[in-house]
């Protein structure tokens, strides 16, 4: 098998993985729905940008923790926070207080917890007596990468391109990002692992959807109907209440 063809997603067993994810986020989402209702029905509603606020906090503490090397509590305080962004829009849908701005900051404090908790990981590494660069060099190229799995993403959509595969999407990364911290007391090394691995496949998806835009852009041009919706659109006053929508991850 050709290595762009594995990469971009067009072979059956990255579609199949593909369907898995997007069965797991489905039902992720409704179950994030259901705590929602019980958590909300003692206090009625809350605001859903203060939850994400919150969870970005937490994660601020939990780069804190990673930097002393207090990797249990920072485990724990990271699987919180990552929790909490998952749920505000839960609370959002909820609450009936989706928006497009909540979207918004969502995605983009999200990237900020990403880049707290890894760049107090790359401190950590760095302060050590012997200081291995490897594992400061893969922490900086998994903030770097990650961000650009957000981006292109992004980027791709707003030229009418829907590209959400990839290997590491923003849950597989708390998961892996999760375990090197949890393992960490009992294997020294688990933490160097989770930032390699990281690194690895964050860059591996950034081609993935590289390529997979690529193909879908032949010509180097919006597709024909993303261009006839702008023109028949242009005129059109902007809905007056936009709906919010999943960040890019």
């Amino acid at each position: 098998m050709r290595l762009d063809a594995a990469l971009s997603g067009h072979n059956p067993r990255v579609d199949s993985l593909q369907r898995i994810r997007d069965g797991y986020e489905v039902g992720g989402r409704r179950i994030a729905r259901r705590v929602a209702r019980t958590l909300l029905r003692p206090i009625g509603s809350i605001n859903p940008n203060a939850v994400t606020f919150t969870g970005c906090l937490l994660n601020g503490v939990a780069a804190y923790l990673a930097f002393h090397e207090w990797f249990l509590a920072a485990a724990a305080v990271f699987l919180l926070g990552s929790l909490l962004d998952a749920m505000d829009g839960a609370i959002a849908k909820v609450t009936g207080r989706v928006s497009a701005f909540g979207g918004f900051l969502d995605s983009t404090l999200d990237r900020v917890s990403e880049g707290l908790v890894l760049g107090g990981i790359c401190l950590m590494f760095a302060n050590r007596a012997e200081v291995d660069l490897w594992p400061v060099a893969s922490s900086f190229a998994a903030v770097a990468c990650s961000y650009l799995v957000s981006y292109t993403r992004a980027k791709a959509e707003s030229l009418g391109v829907q590209c959400k595969g990839g290997l590491a999407s923003r849950v597989e990364r708390v998961v892996v990002l999760t375990a090197g911290l949890l393992l960490a007391n009992w294997w020294e090394v688990s933490i160097e692992v989770a930032v390699h691995v990281l690194a690895v496949t964050a860059a591996l998806t950034v081609v993935q959807r590289v390529i997979h835009v690529h193909r879908a852009l032949p010509d180097g041009r919006k597709p024909r109907r993303e261009r006839s919706t702008q023109r028949s659109h242009r005129n059109v006053q902007p809905d007056p209440e936009p709906v919010g929508e999943p960040p890019p991850t």
